[in-house]
This record gives C-alpha cells, structure tokens and sequence, in this order.
C-alpha cells in the first residue's frame, strides 16, 4: 500500500490547515516523566471484542445490523457473517492490491495516478500545516524522526521531511518493486525516478527502508516525531486499521502527532 493512491478512486489533493492530525495518546507526568499507555490501548483488539462492542452498539440503533451483499444479492444477516466471510478471503484482500502496485510506475506520476502536477501544492500545503502544528497547537513538537506509512518511492519524506531537516526518516511500503526504488528517487536532485548525480553523503542515508505492509509494520515505543497516513488507510481491513493506530500511537514520542 503506497501512499498517495487508491486503486479505485482518483486521489484528490490534501488540504492545509484543516488536515487530520491525531495526537499521541499518552500521559504525560511534567518534565523529564516517563510515557505511560494503559494495556486497554496498547493491546491488540481482538476480532471477537471487535464485533462485539459492534454488535452491542447497534442493537440499539434503529438502521438494524443487517445488509446485503452488493455481489450477489445475498442478505447477511449478522456482523459475525459478514466477518466470517470476509476473513477467509483477507489474504486475497491484501494481494490484490499488492499486485496492483507492483506493476505502478515507480514515479510521482504513477504514485498520484496520473496527477503528477498536484505533488508541488500538496507537498507545500503539507509543510504549512506541519508548521502551523508546531508553532499553533503543538510547541513541543520536534522535527526529528518521521514515519512515511505507504511511502511508495517516498515522495513525501523527499519533499517533506528532508526539506524540514528530519534527521531519521523511516519509509514503510509493502511492494518491493516500488521501495527498491525510493533510494534513488530520493537522491535525484532532478526529482526523477532515477539519478546519476548520487553524492558522498546522499539524503537517503538519513533514511530506513521497511518493506511489510501497514497491517504488519510494527515499530519500537518511542520511536517517532511525525507518523504520516496520507490516502494509504483504505487498504486496511476495519481490525488491522484499529490495531495499527494503536501500534502507531505507542510508537509516538513526547509532543508527537500522527497524521491522517
């Protein structure tokens, strides 16, 4: 899953000061404390608690838990049902769109779907809001270790991050085809998908490289100033987003924000 892109939607460009910003979901004890998280939002959800708390929350609406199947027409009586079904085809879920980006162009055209032209605003209306975040609601934020979820061939961490002078940027992305070539991408000063002008001290090598999947990465506590979400969220299934924002949110430091 790459950021920036969906396989059945066009993307549309990101707003500016209104972006979703999620904070870290932490306690903080004055200066100098340790972060503390309960075990109710650190632990991983289970499916069963899931679709219970569903099922208990809409028993009381009156929309019912009911629906039918928009393939075949088939009426689906209960969330367990849907769920059921689902799961023995979330392997397929996750390899298809696998198999959709692996054969994307590695460029900013093919990341964007075709509106290459949009990443030059987007990029600035993105480095405005971070701003707007650290001066306006977030003083104790540091721009230090970023976290591209989706990252494709890093289109954000070369025209965000590093701009920002991040000191540690992370890219996860599940299609090898499309990470193996965000070193290069990130080293063309041209902004190309390839480069010949690579320096002794490329802006890569302040870059890691994870190539799993959003619903396996699985961060250290304490690792990020910014975890960055843009238009990659779609891919998960409803439990593997809850527990990734948990894993997410954990892995957030003192004063740091996730970004949806």
């Amino acid at each position: 899953m790459s950021n920036h892109r969906s396989a059945t939607s066009n993307p549309r460009p990101a707003g500016d000061d209104t972006s979703c910003v999620a904070a870290d979901d932490k306690k903080h004890d004055g200066p100098g404390s340790s972060i503390t998280s309960s075990d109710a939002r650190t632990a991983p959800l289970t499916m069963d608690s899931l679709i219970s708390t569903l099922e208990s929350t809409l028993s009381t609406s009156p929309c019912g838990i009911d629906g039918i199947d928009s393939e075949d027409d088939g009426k689906i009586g209960t969330i367990s049902t849907l769920n059921h079904d689902f799961m023995a085809s979330r392997q397929d879920w996750y390899g298809a769109s696998l198999k959709y980006w692996d054969d994307v162009k590695p460029t900013v055209d093919g990341m964007l779907g075709g509106y290459a032209n949009l990443s030059p605003s987007d990029l600035a209306a993105s480095n405005k809001f971070l701003r707007h975040v650290q001066r306006n609601k977030r003083p104790d934020l540091q721009f230090g270790a970023s976290c591209e979820c989706g990252a494709g061939i890093g289109r954000v961490t070369k025209g965000l991050f590093l701009p920002l002078n991040f000191t540690q940027c992370d890219l996860v992305e599940a299609s090898a085809e499309l990470i193996s070539h965000a070193p290069e991408y990130i080293d063309d000063p041209g902004g190309g998908s390839t480069s010949q002008h690579l320096t002794s001290n490329p802006a890569s090598s302040k870059c890691r490289f994870f190539c799993t999947g959003l619903e396996e990465f699985e961060p250290k506590p304490n690792t990020y100033d910014v975890v960055w979400v843009q238009w990659c969220i779609i891919y998960l299934t409803d439990l593997d987003c809850i527990n990734f924002l948990r894993r997410m949110g954990t892995s957030l430091r003192d004063g740091g924000i996730l970004v949806i």
